[in-house]
Formats: C-alpha cells, sequence, structure tokens
C-alpha cells in the first residue's frame, strides 16, 4: 500500500511540475519570445534605408549628346522628377560658361561656369555655383544648396523622397589626380575624374545613383562614395517640395 502511495505522489508532483512548465511557458516564455522578436524586428525596422527612388534617368549621351554634360543631365533629373520639365541640352545652353585655356596661361574655374566645350569637348566640370543658379531660375527658393554638409543632409533629403545633385568621381572612389589650376578668379582643385549624379537612395552599406552614363539607381559603396563626394568639396543641391 504504501509502495502505490509513493507512486501516486510521484506521478502527482509530474503532473503538477508539467501543468507548471506549460503554464510558465505560455504566460512567461511567451512574451519574452514577443519581447526579443520585437526587439529584433526593431531593429530591422530601424535600419538605415531608403529605397531608391524612381528618378527619371537621362543619359548624357543620348541624342543630341553631351560629352561632358553629367552635370546638367543630373540637374535634368532632380528637376523632372519635382515637376519641372526641362532636357539636359535646354539646361546646356542656358548654363554660364567658361573658357578652358585663356591667352594669359590662365585656366577656367568651374565655380565660374562649365569650362570649355560640353557638347564634344575638351572640358572640364561646372560646380556647384553656376548650377544652383540654374536651378534656381526654374525652382526659385525651393532649389537649395547643401554644398559644406556632411553627408547625413543627403540622407535626410532621400527620407524625405528628395533626390540630390552632387558632384563626386566617375568611380565613386577617392582620386590621386587631384592639381591646383591659376584662374581668373583665384586656385581651384580640379581633377578630370570629376563626376556628378543624381542620389536616390541608401543603405547602411551602399548609396544609389542616378548615374548620366546610362546606369539607373547604380550601387555604389556607401564610404568610398562619401569620401569621394567630400574630396570634391562636398557639393549637393536638392529641389525642396
Amino acid at each position: 500500500m504504501k509502495f502505490f502511495k509513493t507512486l501516486f505522489f510521484i506521478f502527482f508532483v509530474a503532473a503538477l511540475m508539467t501543468a507548471v512548465l506549460i503554464l510558465f511557458s505560455k504566460d512567461a516564455l511567451s512574451p519574452l519570445a514577443e519581447m526579443l522578436h520585437s526587439s529584433h524586428k526593431n531593429a530591422a525596422d530601424n535600419k538605415e534605408v531608403r529605397q531608391p527612388l524612381d528618378v527619371p534617368l537621362i543619359n548624357q549621351m543620348d541624342s543630341p549628346k553631351l560629352y561632358n554634360g553629367c552635370e546638367v543631365a543630373s540637374l535634368a533629373m532632380i528637376l523632372n522628377y519635382s515637376g519641372y520639365h526641362v532636357t539636359k541640352n535646354e539646361l546646356a545652353n542656358e548654363v554660364k560658361k567658361v573658357p578652358l585655356h585663356y591667352e594669359n596661361g590662365l585656366k577656367g574655374n568651374p565655380n565660374d561656369g562649365f569650362v570649355g566645350d560640353m557638347e564634344n569637348g575638351p572640358g572640364l566640370s561646372v560646380y556647384h555655383g553656376p548650377i544652383y543658379d540654374l536651378a534656381y531660375s526654374y525652382a526659385g527658393t525651393k532649389a537649395v544648396d547643401l554644398t559644406g554638409s556632411e553627408p547625413e543632409k543627403i540622407y535626410e533629403q532621400l527620407n524625405q523622397g528628395r533626390p540630390v545633385w552632387v558632384i563626386t568621381t566617375v568611380h565613386f572612389t577617392p582620386v590621386n589626380d587631384m592639381g591646383t589650376w591659376n584662374t581668373p578668379s583665384g586656385k581651384v582643385d580640379v581633377t578630370y575624374s570629376v563626376h556628378s549624379v543624381a542620389v536616390t537612395g541608401y543603405d547602411e552599406d551602399y548609396v544609389y545613383v542616378n548615374d548620366p552614363y546610362g546606369y539607373k539607381n547604380r550601387k555604389t559603396d556607401r564610404e568610398h562614395f562619401e569620401k569621394s563626394w567630400k574630396q570634391m568639396g562636398s557639393q549637393a543641391i536638392v529641389i525642396a517640395a
């Protein structure tokens, strides 16, 4: 009899422990699991991501070709996206221009206008000043010059659904062929590797750009992109809503 009482007690304790374990699993472990799941979900939701915007791609090499027209092609992209319908060639006709070479040996300054022959070359580039003036002629005070800002300003604009015009380098990495030109308006740092694109999106590792060489939402290494952008003077323009 004592044996059966002991056996009954063992079965009773085992059943009780099983019930407690099941109850604990439902009432305690489930919320804990949900909390952990929520934590992972929130971490994922808080990643730095802006899916690339559907900005119209304008190829500078499409007829009528602008061999050196990446700056106005990229400006045309962000203007068109914002509702200002203009072609790259219209912008090319309107942007300020300066000679590549002067008779006194000085060279053109891209801060003053496009340097050289945009259509066929030889030519160099045009920096943010003349491009901003051109953007302002279409968008007025909605054209905002972000030049001199940190990269986060570009990402803030993208988060608000606004593509950003920038000056970078042709391979989106810092270059070692920067030089200094003497110009009628002072010294300026230049490289023939200069390029301009419209930034359309980003994530933790990459920046996405509409490259006027014919690549929509081209993926570029974020760290290298930021370094090349800073090397070129942190030049950026946006059309605010």
